[in-house]
């Protein structure tokens, strides 16, 4: 039980931070910046990698949907934030990360037996 709510909380932690990084007037002050499309695409992997802890039995249409969803609307909110500004470009990299981190989830799956059983650990499906 334990194992399952940690995996909630990391996830919901998780989308606090970007929601932080992604309004806040002046992310760079929060967190170096490096190449912004790339740490737009790797943050959204590490995010399609936690959807699947947290939410496990989501089908990954419903993952991917809630997480896409969930970047177009920081980015529509900077639209309403200066300095920042809506990205199309920043929006396809979000998109990216999310469909390569549920691709990395399904390999994982598939070929490391342990990965299963780590994703599934305490829920009712869990294979012992």
């Amino acid at each position: 039980m334990f194992w399952r709510l940690l995996c909630v909380a990391q996830f919901y932690s998780l989308l606090a931070i970007y929601t932080y990084l992604g309004l806040t007037p002046h992310p760079e002050s929060s967190v170096p910046v490096f190449n912004d499309l790339l740490m737009h695409f790797a943050g959204y992997i590490i995010a399609g990698i936690s959807i699947s802890f947290a939410r496990p039995f989501w089908p990954m249409w419903q993952r991917a949907a809630l997480l896409i969803a969930y970047s177009f609307a920081i980015e529509i909110g900077q639209y309403f934030n200066p300095p920042r500004t809506f990205s199309l470009s920043d929006m396809l990299a979000n998109s990216g990360g999310v469909l390569v981190g549920l691709v990395i989830v399904l390999v994982l799956q598939k070929y490391v037996p342990v990965f299963s059983k780590l994703l599934y650990w305490n829920t009712p499906l869990a294979k012992n």
